[in-house]
């Protein structure tokens, strides 16, 4: 994960210089030494490289979509460069699965998650539950705060301060096999956790899944 070193290295040192210090909360529960499937809202692509660069040893490797590897190139920097792992979101793999859970269990890095799976939707799917279930480590719910579009970045203006909040662990029923509803208390004990840790981060933060999907189409034309 050669680029990731590189570019937390990189992104650290150019926020402090262009946006000023970052806000940055983190629970008391939480434990760096401890192997975790860390898990955020969806709000911009910029939300795995804020996430990203406040994990380092254990670094965090993210599901991304497909469609990102639009070359080899891309692919290569993507997934040796970065440790992201390429999912078709149409057709899950399994061996990729594997890969993720051998990883928990006896690599060195988190894994990260998106339940919502888009940026422009709230309902969260029990993917981030079954992966933490196989790979027998505690959710970490983790939000991003701070502006969506690189440009915003470069302002030192408090509101468009990149703020972030690590919280407390949320650890999974010792069952070997999980219930609907026990899927269903844990993807809401991490809905709870982003509107706690949004609420914490600065109470009058408002994203609107819908409203940005309106402004996205706009765009597209």
């Amino acid at each position: 994960m050669w680029l990731y070193v590189f570019l937390v290295f990189l992104i650290r040192n150019a926020l402090r210089i262009f946006n000023g210090k970052m806000i940055k909360q983190v629970d008391a529960h939480y434990d760096p030494n401890q192997k975790y499937v860390v898990v955020a809202p969806h709000r911009t692509w910029l939300d795995p490289i804020m996430i990203g660069i406040n994990f380092r040893n254990p670094n965090v490797q993210f599901l991304a979509k497909q469609e990102l590897a639009s070359n080899k190139l891309f692919k290569f920097l993507l997934e040796d460069g970065a440790g992201v792992f390429l999912v078709d979101r149409e057709h899950p793999d399994r061996k990729l699965m594997k890969q993720m859970v051998k990883e928990l269990k006896n690599g060195q890095n988190d894994i990260g998650i998106f339940p919502t799976g888009s940026r422009f939707s709230s309902e969260i799917k029990d993917g981030a539950v079954t992966l933490a279930r196989l790979g027998r480590v505690p959710i970490l719910p983790v939000v991003y705060q701070g502006p969506l579009t690189v440009k915003g970045l470069f302002s030192r203006k408090f509101s468009h301060r990149v703020k972030l909040a690590i919280g407390a662990p949320i650890y999974l029923p010792d069952k070997k096999r999980l219930t609907h509803e026990d899927n269903r208390e844990i993807n809401a004990q991490m809905a709870d956790a982003f509107d706690r840790l949004d609420n914490n981060l600065n109470p009058n933060y408002h994203y609107d899944p819908e409203e940005e999907l309106r402004k996205h189409r706009e765009k597209k034309g």
